[in-house]
């Protein structure tokens, strides 16, 4: 994305949120900044909103800077803000991870809820004593880092720990390591609660401890297999919204809804704690499972969980996977 393109995203935001910049958030005792939100969230520059706000006064926008007495609550506001630009920069941009060579091994885990006492910690740590024994290098983990909070009545009661620093510490004390293999993860849902109770991003907070662990953004990111012109599209996801009858519905749906011209030639999905294979629209698609038991919520509700964990084998050619071969390991729940 060019810088030019950039600038004209962030000027949009501004005008339509009122976001603004600099000094009016750095007098206020928040935790995330919306010039810092909005840096992180875009991978933009040093200065980048100060321009994207002289390129509004160019085009005849006149940026008001609020007060902050002014305001009832000054520092609920900016974090309201906050999470307006955190909510719309996941529908602007989504994160991409580069890799050459026409040839991939991937490791694919998604749905490990740590925190939550239904967190088969073990079995994560058997998928990764299989990743290193098989040569993999790269572990995509498609969301729900941890179980979060207050995602649904009784829940506490389901948690080991609670609050956004204990999951967070839990992850980086306890979430397997192994030499030579780096896991890249997107946040889902349940990490999102966070986001929603405080305005903390623990996709941030456990990268930053862990330099194993590199976190791509929330639901969405694009991994670039390839180089040249033999370059393919690998998107991992962790949709909203609950599961369907049809284990395949609600992937189905997701690539419906995809805008002609973004679609990858590779889908992998969590969300769900479902497993299955799909090739559908000149997409193929795997559901990622989940190291996590059944919960008393899920039980109440007869929904299964598909305990496993995928090795991926892709191949790519100019502009398309020319062959994916998949090996999925089964527990039983």
């Amino acid at each position: 994305m060019s810088n030019e393109t950039m600038l004209e995203r962030l000027a949009w935001i501004i005008k339509t949120y009122g976001v603004i910049t600099s000094d009016f958030y750095d007098r206020l005792a928040v935790d995330r900044p919306s010039r810092w939100s909005l840096r992180q969230h875009f991978g933009t520059w040093k200065g980048a909103v100060d321009a994207a706000i002289k390129l509004l006064e160019t085009q005849g926008v006149k940026v008001t800077l609020p007060q902050a007495e002014e305001r009832g609550n000054a520092d609920a506001q900016v974090l309201k803000l906050t999470q307006q630009v955190y909510e719309l920069s996941r529908h602007l941009q989504t994160s991409e991870l580069c890799f050459t060579g026409t040839s991939h091994k991937f490791g694919l885990v998604s749905d490990t809820h740590f925190g939550s006492l239904f967190a088969d910690k073990a079995l994560l740590k058997y998928a990764y004593e299989v990743f290193a024994e098989e040569g993999v290098k790269t572990v995509l983990h498609a969301g729900d880092l941890m179980d979060g909070m207050r995602m649904y009545k009784g829940q506490e009661f389901e948690l080991e720990c609670q609050g956004a620093d204990s999951q967070v510490a839990l992850v980086v004390d306890q979430y397997p390591k192994q030499k030579g293999i780096t896991t890249y993860f997107i946040t889902g849902n349940h990490d999102r609660s966070f986001w929603k109770l405080s305005g903390t991003e623990v996709g941030d907070k456990v990268a930053s401890q862990r330099p194993d662990m590199v976190h791509l953004g929330h639901q969405e990111a694009d991994i670039k297999i390839g180089e040249g012109e033999a370059v393919a599209t690998v998107r991992l996801v962790h949709p909203d919204g609950g599961t369907a009858y049809a284990i395949s519905y609600k992937v189905q749906q997701y690539i419906n809804a995809i805008p002609s011209g973004q679609k990858p030639d590779l889908l992998l999905t969590g969300h769900y704690h479902k497993t299955e294979e799909l090739y559908y629209r000149g997409i193929i698609s795997y559901q990622a499972g989940t190291t996590q038991h059944q919960t008393p919520f899920m039980r109440g509700k007869q929904l299964a969980a598909a305990m496993g964990f995928r090795i991926l084998e892709i191949v790519v050619a100019p502009k398309r996977v020319v062959r994916v071969t998949s090996t999925f390991y089964p527990v039983r729940s």
